[in-house]
């Protein structure tokens, strides 16, 4: 009988469910009936995490200045999920960049989205560089290429 009503249930009332039917009265599926409610609540009508606070992000004016009130090429908001070492000084610095970032997307430290937003960053930083020289802009060529190699091509 209890395996013809669970599949009418979904996960959160099916836990609650279990709990009244004393079943449920383990710390562990406490605490995960717990998390389940809370994740459930924090999600809006699509499924999706939804940010409560969505304010507009801007360039940050002093060096203390925290990073939730700010958006910067160069600041390191997450520091220990930094690649370090990446560089568009050249064509052959940001080639060897591009391969060591390669690298470890295939040694699964880093995973594709994060790879995409490093390149994108990467290329961001040599397009606005404040004196771009000629081996700057030949790095941008390659971390340009890099970003676009990722996009479909309009040929089948």
């Amino acid at each position: 009988m209890y395996v013809c009503v669970i599949f009418f249930f979904s996960n959160i009332n099916l836990l609650l469910y279990l709990k009244k039917m004393a079943i449920g009265n383990s710390p562990l599926f406490k605490r995960r009936l717990s998390r389940l409610i809370k994740s459930k609540k924090s999600r809006g009508k699509s499924g999706k995490k939804t940010n409560k606070k969505s304010v507009p992000r801007v360039p940050r004016k002093y060096k203390g200045e925290p990073p939730q009130h700010h958006s910067d090429l160069f600041t390191d908001e997450n520091p220990h999920k930094t690649v370090h070492g990446l560089r568009f000084r050249n064509s052959r610095d940001a080639r060897q960049s591009i391969s060591r970032l390669r690298n470890l997307y295939k040694q699964h430290k880093i995973t594709f989205a994060h790879m995409r937003q490093i390149g994108n960053t990467m290329e961001q930083r040599s397009r606005f560089h404040a004196h771009p020289t000629e081996g700057i802009k030949e790095g941008n060529k390659e971390w340009k290429k890099f970003n676009r190699s990722f996009k479909k091509s309009g040929k089948n």
